[in-house]
């Protein structure tokens, strides 16, 4: 008789057929010191998806599935949650490839944790949808304004830190008290929809949820899973992009996580930043100029940096400020600084 699964992995999908056997194959080859059972929730697909996880139930009993004909990813997944049977529940996503030891590391997080108040993540590393390699002007540490996400180290994350929904462990206890995945926020069919009270994002609702009941959220770091990204996405405008807004959201949280609020705390030295600012500008279209001359990877990434700390230094003008004339100020000549540069930068993938 097959014992009971110790662990749940719940993956809802919609029209992901040409995706799903990539993460249902590494799913299987899970190396998990402990039995698990897959359930993969058939979200209205329209596509050859219920034949495909009906062949391969047929050919692996830890694999279980159901339909939920109503559009909505967080309605799947609690489909998934009302049909499972272990204490600690993993989410997946359909378009991901899941590292053999995925399921290993949560078991270990939560090892005689499994009825705390608590989730977890891991990382999340993105990879093309083709899951050929990146281009060559693309270096490894580009990913983070590609879609990686990555906390470094085993700790719990403070406010404005989050796990992503689609590399996530939950015990049944969470559920069991607060309450399932939030049917009016995320996905649904191909839009996102929230309710004026609720967030676009599932995941971050659940983990707000958990820590005002006084719980925690924890990173897992290896419980990795890399998800397909779309190729024609990522060009070296895009990232440069992603890179100078990333610049600006990481000063603001660092603030917030300590004042809470970004006029509280030390005022930035104005004439450092408007001079650390102008510097970045002047560096990017350096190293933009020689990429576009050379497409050597050294350069390109040299200038994304430099994108990065334009974004930062811009919003350090606002902080400790009651009054934000200078940011603004400041802003009419970096934004369209920002435009220009942007638009010198090739836009192919």
């Amino acid at each position: 008789m097959r014992s009971d699964p110790a662990i749940s992995v719940i993956v809802s999908t919609r029209n992901r057929a040409h995706y799903l056997p990539e993460v249902l194959r590494t799913l299987a080859a899970q190396e998990c010191a402990v039995p698990y059972e897959v359930i993969v929730i058939d979200n209205g697909s329209s596509d050859g998806t219920p034949a495909l996880l009906d062949d391969w139930c047929r050919q692996d009993g830890r694999f279980r599935t159901a339909c939920e004909p109503r559009p909505g990813l967080s309605r799947g997944k609690n489909a998934g949650v009302s049909m499972s049977r272990a204490p600690l529940l993993a989410f997946a996503d359909d378009d991901m490839r899941v590292d053999p030891g995925w399921l290993e590391s949560y078991r270990s997080l939560f090892s005689g944790r499994e009825a705390a108040l608590m989730v977890a993540g891991g990382p999340v590393i993105p990879i093309p949808n083709d899951l050929g390699t990146w281009p060559d002007w693309l270096d490894e540490a580009a990913l983070v304004d590609a879609g990686l996400l990555h906390h470094r180290h085993e700790r719990e994350l403070v406010k404005f830190e989050y796990v992503w929904g689609g590399n996530m462990a939950v015990p049944r206890a969470v559920f069991d008290r607060l309450g399932g995945w939030d049917e009016a926020a995320g996905l649904q069919a191909d839009r996102r929809v929230a309710r004026e009270d609720s967030q676009f994002y599932e995941d971050t609702e659940l983990q707000d949820r958990v820590r005002k009941s006084g719980g925690s959220t924890w990173f897992c770091p290896g419980a990795v899973v890399h998800h397909r990204v779309e190729r024609r996405s990522i060009t070296p405008r895009e990232v440069c992009s992603r890179a100078f807004s990333r610049g600006r959201s990481e000063f603001c949280q660092q603030r917030l996580r300590v004042w809470h609020q970004m006029q509280l705390g030390p005022t930035e030295n104005a004439l450092r930043s408007s001079f650390l600012l102008g510097q970045s500008l002047l560096l990017w279209g350096l190293w933009l100029t020689l990429f576009r001359l050379s497409k050597r990877k050294n350069f390109f990434e040299r200038a994304r940096r430099a994108a990065f700390m334009s974004g930062r230094s811009l919003d350090s003008l606002g902080a400790g400020r009651n009054r934000m004339r200078l940011f603004h100020g400041v802003a009419r000549v970096a934004f369209p600084a920002r435009s220009l540069l942007l638009r010198l930068t090739p836009d192919v993938a």
